[in-house]
């Protein structure tokens, strides 16, 4: 199988080092150097069900010259040709579910002093997440801009989270980058056999057969992510309880908020034809005032 990666840049395995686990999700990713400098090193078995998956990452990645995408330098394997190893660029923080969980930003009940200025409540935790507008929109627009790059290659993720965003730092300033490419496709209104979108996110088109996969099948991605930007992460269950999660959630907002609750309730619509483009949704963002 190893021609089908040929078009790619292949690294020798002896010029890679592989350091400590990084994460341990369906592929585990380490820390690592190449060229003497820290990459990430996303670990594969390298079976035929695997194949799909790797050539997408290589493709959308590897592709890319914007900082605002995580990029791919190439490709290595083991001298048993049993393990394939993607050599991939090193994020310096954290992914954006783990930056939104920070205790810096919850304040418990027996500590809150002013409670009407913490509106936005973590069930979950029983506190009050505390994150300022400013901050709120500048991690939105940041995401919003990601995502345009992607639509300026007309990729669609397909699996759109908290968890597929990271922070990088560049000193003072925090911005966000997409990754994991394994679910993108290049076609729009493309008819899929299985959703690879994970639950809370998924649109209500592909929740039914055929399963349509489109860029505003990510605009719905991208609402639920927006609102928990604003609350901090929802819980997730199956479509209908997680979509009455998400709506409870935009209530409260409309309270306080009723301009950004405008803006994600078009994000959020049944009819994927009425929800914006990436487009006009970066532009709604940011003629919102900071605070």
């Amino acid at each position: 199988m190893i021609e089908y990666l040929s078009s790619y840049k292949h690294i020798k395995y002896e010029d890679i080092n592989i350091g400590k686990l990084l994460d341990k999700g369906n592929v585990s990713v380490y820390k690592g150097t190449y060229l003497d400098k820290h990459v990430a090193i996303k670990k594969y078995k390298y079976t035929e069900d695997n194949i799909d998956t790797i050539m997408t990452e290589l493709e959308i990645s590897h592709k890319f010259n914007s900082d605002r995408i995580m990029k791919t330098y190439g490709y290595s394997y083991n001298k048993e040709k049993t393990l394939l190893y993607l050599v991939m660029e090193y994020i310096n923080s954290k992914d954006l579910y783990t930056y939104l969980e920070q205790d810096k930003y919850h304040i418990y009940l027996d500590e809150i002093v002013g409670r009407d200025n913490y509106p936005y409540f973590d069930e979950r935790y029983s506190c009050f997440f505390t994150m300022s507008r400013k901050t709120k929109l500048s991690i939105i627009i940041s995401f919003l801009k990601a995502m345009k790059a992607l639509w300026d290659e007309n990729i669609i993720h397909g699996d759109l989270k908290t968890l597929n965003l990271a922070i990088q730092r560049e000193n003072d300033d925090i911005y966000i980058k997409i990754i994991d490419f394994g679910t993108c496709q290049h076609k729009e209104n493309i008819e899929i056999d299985y959703c690879c979108s994970t639950d809370g996110y998924i649109s209500p088109e592909l929740n039914f057969e055929p399963c349509i996969l489109s860029h505003k099948s990510d605009i719905y991605a991208v609402g639920v992510i927006m609102t928990e930007i604003w609350f901090s992460y929802i819980e997730h269950f199956d479509y209908k309880e997680s979509r009455n999660n998400l709506f409870k959630q935009l209530r409260i907002m409309k309270n306080h908020d009723p301009d950004m609750e405008k803006i994600i309730r078009k994000c959020v619509v049944i009819d994927p034809d009425k929800r914006p483009d990436i487009y006009k949704l970066l532009k709604m963002v940011q003629k919102l005032p900071e605070d």
